[in-house]
């Protein structure tokens, strides 16, 4: 598959949500807040999207990052397999709770996902997102969009740094499958995504 720099299909920096004083949601044990409703700009289109739920990545007992899950505002999913399911516009909101190597990111996110698609499924688009991702360098308070675009395929952005955009909508669904999926990265994650379908 073909990568490409894509700031013209998803410009999360534009993320307007925060500007307007609305409803925020915590996440335990972090100063991090998500907005239950925020405004994205995504292949080209102003779209809102509503919070599903937060949560906390832990690994062993350190926080990694807070993470906050969206859905286009009128997709109504009823599950977790609804949710990974739907072709609209979603987005994960990572808050980095400390700093963590680059290639760290990147062994993990290819594990997680391996966890659902074993070898040889997705090997192409398992080695861009993780060359990204190990070529950064990624800070305490750092903010990570995930967005599926419909029709397109996965983007990254780590805001400020650097922005890819994988073209395959069905990685998008593996990588939202390691959080909703039935190899997932934890219950608890899980359930605090759900918490607000």
């Amino acid at each position: 598959m073909r990568w490409t720099w894509l700031a013209s299909v998803v410009a999360l920096g534009l993320v307007i949500g925060g500007t307007h004083g609305g409803e925020t949601v915590g996440v335990p044990g972090s100063d991090t807040r998500f907005e239950t409703v925020i405004e994205s700009k995504i292949a080209g289109n102003k779209v809102k999207l509503r919070l599903t739920g937060t949560a906390m990545r832990k690994r062993l007992i350190f926080n990694v990052y807070a993470v906050g899950s969206y859905i286009e505002e009128n997709s109504k999913p009823a599950s977790a397999e609804e949710l990974v399911a739907l072709d609209v516009p979603k987005q994960l909101h990572l808050v980095m709770e400390r700093d963590v190597a680059g290639k760290d990111v990147a062994d993990n996110f290819q594990a997680a996902i391996r966890a659902n698609y074993p070898e040889p499924q997705f090997r192409e688009e398992i080695q861009i997102l993780t060359e990204y991702l190990a070529s950064q360098t990624i800070r305490k308070g750092d903010h990570i969009w995930l967005t599926h675009v419909p029709g397109v395929g996965l983007n990254v952005i780590l805001v400020g740094k650097a922005e890819r955009t994988i073209r395959n909508p069905k990685f998008a669904r593996a990588v939202w499958d390691i959080y909703f999926g039935p190899n997932n990265i934890g219950t608890e994650v899980k359930r605090g995504l759900l918490a607000r379908l």
